[in-house]
């Protein structure tokens, strides 16, 4: 008697958690792409094109700023690979050579070979698949090539792996490792060796939208340079985390690389100091996306803290086909699966947005509560700017 009351109950529980109607997937509209706080570069672009110089451009999407001169002739510690378990180095170029930890490379058919082991990073170094030497386990790997500030000799690039490869000309790497992996990082000066590589829009686009980003992204590392974390051994991340930064492959674009070179030098002031944006004195928290939905969103609603500088302005440009086609409007439909995981529920069936917040709710009645853009982060929609179906 026990167990049938037993069954009947698991019966009756998986009846009540099991409608017919549950939800599988939600849809959902909206417009534009990515958090939509401060620059818009569909918007930036467009003024470009009506003739507004970058500075005009700065000073509309940040309010209240001004661009000037200021410091960057530093480093940068820049994050090239994050928790890596294995990555490789080798010499891309026909001339200069590779030092790691005082072993040298000088030719193309050399590789460096770097696995995470219990003992730290060990190195395997193969030609032509074969193993010619290996270097003891260390916690720590310095990687110079020559022709740099840090390596005299012929000017060398490097081939660096860790899943994807990526070409370097510019600063030296490490290796660190950090609890079960490795981080990989590009140390590089700010003003132009680290803003050389960076990737945020074409440089096919006009002159003024690609100085305008030259100096966004100049001033967002100026304002995270020097705050060390220790997770990725680094201040910035290479991603869009922070800023996309893919080493010597936007100047070697074809046709247009020379044109966001150009684009760095000509806000370069004098050998210390590039322009930036500034808010009463201090370098700002630039932060840019693709496009918005017409309106540029505040960073009280996007992140939770209120900034002067980023406020709402007017973007129509961005709900413009023509000008924005892929993300003027968008629609993507998102597995229940996700979303729940995007909130830590079980399941999720109803979805209720209010007051810059989303509401999920599971088909045991627990709610939960996740500001619009942390769930378009986690869920991987285009924007926070949605209705949903």
């Amino acid at each position: 008697m026990r167990m049938y009351k037993s069954a009947v109950a698991l019966l009756l529980t998986i009846i009540l958690i099991s409608p017919a109607n549950a939800v599988d997937s939600f849809t959902f509209t909206g417009n534009g792409y990515g958090h939509g706080v401060g620059l818009s570069q569909i918007g930036g672009k467009a003024m470009a094109l009506e003739g507004k110089s970058a500075e005009a451009i700065i000073k509309y999407y940040y309010t209240g700023v001004i661009v000037e001169p200021v410091a960057d002739w530093y480093d940068v510690r820049v994050n090239i690979g994050h928790q890596l378990t294995k990555s490789s180095v080798s010499l891309a170029s026909n001339s200069g050579y590779i030092d790691i930890n005082g072993y040298q490379i000088s030719d193309k058919a050399t590789s460096a070979n770097f696995k995470m082991t219990p003992a730290g990073i060990s190195t395997t170094i193969n030609k032509s698949k074969s193993v010619i030497a290996t270097l003891p386990p260390t916690n720590q790997i310095l990687i110079q090539w020559s022709g740099t500030r840090f390596l005299a000799g012929d000017s060398a690039v490097v081939s660096f792996n860790n899943g994807k490869t990526q070409r370097f000309q510019f600063g030296q790497m490490n290796l660190l490792v950090v609890g079960k992996y490795f981080e990989a990082t590009n140390t590089l000066r700010l003003k132009d060796e680290y803003l050389y590589g960076v990737s945020e829009v074409s440089s096919a686009w006009p002159t003024e939208m690609l100085k305008a980003q030259v100096i966004a992204a100049r001033s967002y590392a100026i304002a995270k340079a020097g705050i060390y974390r220790p997770s990725c051994d680094c201040d910035l991340y290479g991603t869009v985390q922070d800023q996309l930064f893919v080493g010597l492959g936007k100047l070697s674009e074809p046709k247009f690389g020379s044109l966001w070179k150009a684009a760095v030098d000509a806000t370069n002031v004098d050998e210390e100091s590039g322009l930036a944006a500034t808010y009463m004195g201090n370098p700002i928290s630039a932060y840019y996306s693709s496009s918005t939905w017409g309106t540029t969103e505040s960073a009280l609603n996007a992140f939770g803290t209120d900034v002067e500088y980023l406020q709402p302005v007017a973007d129509p440009v961005s709900l413009d086909p023509k000008r924005n086609p892929n993300y003027a409007v968008w629609k993507r439909t998102v597995s229940v699966a996700v979303v729940a995981k995007a909130f830590g529920l079980p399941d999720v069936q109803k979805l209720t947005v209010k007051d810059k917040r989303i509401e999920a709710t599971s088909l045991n009645g627990s709610k939960s509560s996740l500001r619009l853009e942390t769930f378009r982060s986690r869920a991987g929609l285009p924007s926070s700017f949605f209705t949903i179906s």
